[in-house]
């Protein structure tokens, strides 16, 4: 299975130096607010990810009074691409530039480092996946296409050059045929992306239809993924929209249409869960979101995720910790669970957990109740 065997923090927040081993299932860090909890789940999702869940701005990650942090994991995976069954990571970040390692080797490339650590994050404002913008939404979406098809960042990633390009040339009111020098690569590339994400979304409905009625039994309608490309429904030829609009687009100064504007949206009986939903159920819905894609990605990859959880308590009521415990159990995920209180979080398997103590930056491994 694929999990963090050994975690290493150097200057990172207020965590001076931490380092611990880890359990293959329950790991539980326990300590009082701003103790540094958070800090532990944000640096392991910092090197997965290359970013932060809490700040834009490195240098706020670099304790104070230091030029640089590390976060370094030993990852043993069942990965299907590869004969290496165990990988050393690490990432140093100044506020200026971040280096990566790979088994002692600098790589430049984010991308391989999160195709071994393939890490999932519920926090206290996950339940915003449906309340903000579609950029959340895109990110969880591609987060399944990055891991599922080898095809997908290449083409995202000359997706985004093409774009880039494309938005220089509206916002410097170069001409026309200036501005569509760009417009087949953003085609090609975007149409191919499109099936991708199609193809993912069909893929993970049955998924998602199965945790929602695990965790919210009482909807009797089944979850529908509505998914929408980033151009009209009805469009035909991408090309001869984008060739209609140059006028529109050239005012604006950018790409109006493109695979960097698709969103989901999610819905029972027609109506978007967002207006359906209590906040409570919002919460259970991003859980099912996040269960779903993990066990796509073990059928297609054999290969579990990796869960972090920030404050499960403050998530979930105790009847609904239990049963999203139980099944991270079940699909034996490791997770990595902060909380105020070990009390609240139900310990189902001593021999595949432990806890931490949490305080003042220093990390004390307390044994299983």
């Amino acid at each position: 299975m694929t999990q963090i065997t050994q975690l290493s923090l150097q200057y990172f927040r207020n965590c001076q130096q931490i380092q611990c081993e880890l359990s293959r299932g329950l790991n539980l860090i326990i300590g009082d607010n701003a103790s540094g909890k958070t800090s532990i789940i944000e640096a392991i999702w910092v090197l997965a990810t290359g970013r932060s869940f809490r700040t834009a701005k490195s240098h706020l990650l670099i304790q104070h009074q230091q030029t640089a942090l590390t976060v370094f994991a030993e990852v043993t995976s069942s990965h299907k691409r590869t004969n290496i069954n165990s990988h050393r990571l690490g990432v140093q970040k100044t506020a200026q530039q971040s280096q990566l390692r790979m088994d002692g080797e600098t790589i430049q490339s984010q991308s391989t480092i999160a195709q071994h650590l393939p890490v999932q994050l519920l926090t206290p404002e996950s339940h915003k996946l449906l309340e903000d913008g579609p950029k959340a939404r895109r990110q969880f979406m591609d987060w399944g296409c990055f891991h599922q098809s080898p095809d997908f960042m290449p083409l995202w990633r000359n997706y985004q050059r093409g774009l880039k390009q494309r938005n220089q040339a509206l916002k410097k009111k170069l001409p026309k045929k200036q501005v569509q020098l760009w417009d087949q690569t953003l085609v090609e590339n975007a149409l191919k992306i499109d099936q991708i994400r199609q193809a993912y979304l069909k893929n993970l409905t049955p998924y998602l239809v199965t945790f929602c009625q695990a965790l919210m039994p009482e909807i009797t309608e089944n979850v529908i993924c509505q998914y929408r490309a980033g151009w009209p429904k009805n469009t035909e030829d991408l090309m001869a929209l984008y060739s209609h609009n140059f006028q529109k687009e050239s005012t604006l100064g950018h790409t109006q249409y493109g695979a960097h504007r698709a969103d989901i949206r999610f819905k029972f009986s027609g109506q978007e869960a967002i207006n359906t939903l209590s906040r409570g159920q919002q919460k259970l819905f991003v859980c099912a979101l996040l269960l779903a894609q993990a066990s796509l990605h073990e059928k297609t990859l054999q290969e579990p995720v990796i869960m972090l959880i920030d404050d499960l308590p403050a998530e979930l009521d105790e009847t609904h910790r239990l049963k999203l415990l139980e099944l991270l159990q079940v699909l034996k995920i490791q997770h990595i669970i902060t909380s105020t209180s070990q009390t609240l979080i139900s310990i189902l398997n001593p021999e595949t957990t432990h806890i931490w103590q949490l305080n003042e930056g220093e990390l004390t491994q307390i044994p299983p109740p």
